[in-house]
């Protein structure tokens, strides 16, 4: 009853927590430009006595024009000397402030990236994903005239518990939130400890399962990338069995994998469940239909995980199973910052977050001789975006390329559109990783298919060289005679592809089969080099030597 009564004030604190988020994300919508200057003076006056701000004479900066003179353009390497040096524990090096930890990803060239983590850096993440989300919720709630329940959550992507050799963790941000705020975890998610459930400790799915779907009353669902969701769904399908008759028992199968001392911890946290368990067997055995997620957990509220670019697919999938819940469709950034987050359910344009960052946009496809601050982007347009943190990176070079969508007031709407290098340009047509997922969009919408995983990259094994499709999917077609078809919707989505290949100066797109659990391969092993499993994104381009030795290795019919 203690527990009920706090899990209820915690629940009802994250939804006043993400209200006031909301109010900051309307104030921010009337002066964005105004908020996003004073982040920038904030940040410089906080790290001038810093390496880099000294360096670069933070304290003499007066306007944005000395700024841009002040501090170069950069990327992660350029940063890459003094981070190792604050990982050994050095500081005002790039930041004053604090260390939490490093984010570690595993980069673009497979080299892994540390990004350092501060208290500024985790609030916007605090401030802008659950509670954000919880929030929404709860005014769709009110908005239709029912009751908020505050019910605890499920988290769906796993940790990884790392530190470096000073202790120092290394991990991700979630796991490093997970440090910081662990003691509200199981007052607002289903997991029993202050620990998110951890790859490392052996069936981290099950571990998830097994406590989420112990609780009836739970009423959010969130993961960093929803493709995770479906992933997961998947497991579901195959070992819903087990979990109901461990809940049943109050056990944990010898089938499930686990530590001694994890099994050991778990063990002491469970009791049987026999009247849940007979009620969750009723609900799978009715089968996985648009009414599941609503059946297994009557007070689910929302979803909420980024759906949008690279993941459309799996929040397709996933909305078909979950009918009269909300999706939040999340945030937008990177290890590095915090860029966007949604303002609305069910709308999957994201608007701008002017106190994470500082931002500057190159105009897609200039060469960044020039930049622009927010108040000068244009509806319709791409830009590549440059982000100044509050966690040391400064002007940081993100790569990638987003579009402007409109305005919410005054403060752009944006949406991820595609990686800058994950790009095709055989002969002159620059085919774009959005040119990439709308074709396959259309193809599956053409033949009522999902294609599970896919990517093209460039067959330079002919001459006019040509585009591959790889796929690795479940769908019985016959790919050779799709071709055409699939050329056709290439070329809707980038006419000079067509162009091109009229003129013979593109070859004819060949289709190939990837191997059966090719890309669950390479997620296993982007894992076993250290990156973290909720920051594993589908590839869909093979833009660098490691991920076209791995995929084009591992093709079926070559």
């Amino acid at each position: 009853m203690e527990h009920q009564l706090l899990n209820g004030i915690a629940m009802r604190l994250m939804v006043l927590k993400g209200k006031r988020s909301l109010r900051q994300l309307e104030r921010a919508s009337k002066a964005p430009m105004q908020t996003n200057l004073a982040l920038l003076k904030k940040i410089l006056k906080q790290n001038r006595n810093t390496e880099y701000g000294r360096l670069h004479h933070f304290d003499e900066i007066r306007t944005l024009e000395d700024f841009r003179r002040s501090v170069p353009v950069s990327e992660y390497e350029d940063f890459a000397p003094y981070i190792e040096r604050m990982k050994n524990g050095e500081t005002d090096v790039l930041t004053a402030s604090k260390l939490l930890g490093f984010s570690r990803t595993s980069g673009s060239s497979g080299v892994p990236k540390y990004i350092p983590a501060t208290s500024a850096s985790l609030t916007a993440y605090v401030n802008y994903t659950w509670t954000r989300a919880l929030a929404l919720g709860a005014e769709e709630l009110r908005r239709q005239g029912k009751k908020y329940r505050p019910g605890r959550g499920v988290f769906l992507s796993p940790a990884t518990n790392e530190t470096l050799p000073n202790g120092m963790p290394c991990s991700n941000i979630a796991e490093i939130g997970a440090r910081e705020y662990g003691f509200f975890y199981p007052f607002i998610l289903t997991v029993p400890t202050r620990r998110l459930f951890d790859l490392h400790d052996g069936d981290y799915i099950y571990n998830i399962y097994r406590f989420a779907l112990a609780d009836e009353k739970a009423t959010f669902i969130f993961s960093v990338f929803l493709s995770i969701n479906v992933s997961q769904i998947a497991y579901l399908k195959n070992n819903w069995r087990v979990i109901v008759d461990d809940i049943e028992k109050g056990t944990i199968s010898d089938s499930i994998r686990l530590k001694p001392e994890v099994r050991q911890a778990l063990s002491a946290r469970i009791r049987p469940m026999p009247a849940r368990a007979a009620y969750l067997r009723a609900q799978f055995e009715q089968g996985f239909d648009e009414t599941l997620f609503r059946r297994l957990w009557p007070d689910m509220t929302v979803i909420c995980g980024i759906g949008n670019a690279s993941f459309k697919s799996s929040a397709n999938y996933v909305r078909s199973l979950c009918k009269g819940i909300a999706f939040d469709y999340s945030i937008y950034g990177a290890s590095e910052g915090l860029v966007a987050a949604c303002w609305r359910l069910n709308d999957a344009d994201m608007q701008l977050l002017t106190d994470s960052c500082f931002y500057e946009f190159i105009p897609a496809g200039e060469d960044g001789s020039r930049t622009l601050t927010l108040d000068q982007l244009e509806a319709g347009q791409k830009y590549e975006i440059l982000i100044t943190t509050q966690a040391g990176l400064y002007r940081y070079h993100l790569k990638d390329v987003i579009e402007v969508r409109g305005f919410r007031g005054k403060c752009p709407l944006i949406s991820f559109v595609y990686r800058k290098g994950q790009l095709f340009n055989v002969a002159g047509e620059k085919f774009s990783g959005e040119d990439a997922r709308n074709t396959i969009e259309m193809f599956e919408q053409a033949h009522g298919v999902s294609v599970e995983h896919w990517l093209f990259y460039q067959d330079d094994s002919v001459m006019p060289n040509r585009y591959a499709l790889a796929v690795e999917s479940d769908a019985d077609l016959p790919w050779d005679d799709c071709i055409d078809e699939i050329e056709e919707y290439m070329g809707r989505c980038n006419k000079r592809y067509s162009g091109q290949r009229e003129k013979s100066f593109i070859g004819r797109l060949v289709v190939r089969r990837q191997q059966p659990g090719t890309h669950d391969a390479w997620a296993a092993h982007c894992i076993a080099q250290g990156a973290s499993a909720a920051q594993i994104k589908p590839v869909h381009s093979l833009d660098n030597a490691q991920k076209r030795e791995f995929f084009l290795s591992r093709l079926s019919d070559s």
